[in-house]
């Protein structure tokens, strides 16, 4: 009889979870649906770190929306992202279009770098929608110097693109696992990353000689949405096995924006 009662209100709880997700992926379709963050475009660089236009557009419907804050980020040359502050907070009101400029100065950090805003929807009458800005770069000035000529050009276009903050955690860099038995491989997501749809998993051996990679099998395919950590099985083959060998992982995802990122496992070792 206990065991009856604890196992009901283990399903109730599963089902009550399960609702409120539901519901809250229906409010959120329904409140943030059709908005999109269209400057700055990706790649674009300023020359004047305190004249940064944010334009945010929406298809309009009964929803009363205004324009709340604006979040930045920088992104350094390893692809993580850092919160440095809010630079604008008010109250715009946004019908179909919306612009206001924005001073990155306020965020007291170094140029040239690469930048991205998170924008802050309020909806009066349902949640808050957040959305990210595609990177864009900014310059201290139209007027640089060598030194940061130099920085400037050292810029990573894959950042520009979104691709970054998305880590394959496990296996670890030098760990084991082993051949036939069934094992996760973690994918981490950070807040402010792009990608946050996952559609390829891919295993490779590299040979540690020649240091030639051959595709051993497709992993996993799919259309996977990833918010903070996803975990997908997999096994290899003992077949797969072979001397002087590691293996390594390639994930392929896919950004708000639409573009296609690929991110790369350390390499492990089957036993």
């Amino acid at each position: 009889m206990k065991l009856t009662a604890l196992l009901a209100c283990l399903f109730a709880v599963v089902a009550v979870t399960y609702v409120q997700a539901s519901s809250m992926d229906e409010a959120l379709k329904k409140f943030c649906g059709g908005l999109a963050v269209t400057a700055p475009t990706k790649g674009k660089t300023f020359t004047n770190p305190k004249k940064i236009k944010v334009t945010v557009t929406r298809k309009p419907n009964s929803e009363q929306k205004v324009i709340s804050a604006v979040d930045a980020y920088s992104i350094n040359s390893k692809g993580k992202a850092t919160y440095l502050r809010t630079v604008w907070k008010g109250s715009y009101s946004l019908n179909k279009k919306a612009s206001l400029t924005v001073n990155l100065e306020k965020a007291k950090v170094k140029f040239p770098g690469q930048f991205e805003f998170r924008v802050w929807v309020h909806n009066k009458k349902g949640p808050d929608c957040t959305l990210m800005s595609k990177v864009f770069k900014v310059k201290s000035s139209s007027h640089s110097n060598a030194v940061e000529d130099a920085e400037y050009q050292n810029l990573d276009a894959n950042i520009d693109r979104g691709c970054f903050g998305v880590e394959l955690s496990s296996p670890t860099l030098g760990g084991e696992v082993t051949a036939g038995q069934s094992f996760a491989v973690q994918i981490d997501r950070d807040s402010a990353a792009h990608t946050d749809t996952i559609t390829n998993l891919e295993l490779y051996s590299v040979n540690l000689d020649t240091r030639e990679s051959t595709k051993v099998q497709d992993s996993w395919s799919g259309d996977e949405m990833i918010v903070n950590m996803l975990n997908i099985k997999d096994t290899i083959p003992s077949s797969a096995k072979a001397s002087n060998t590691a293996f390594y992982y390639k994930l392929t995802g896919t950004t708000q924006h639409n573009e296609t990122c690929d991110f790369y496992s350390h390499p492990f070792y089957v036993n």
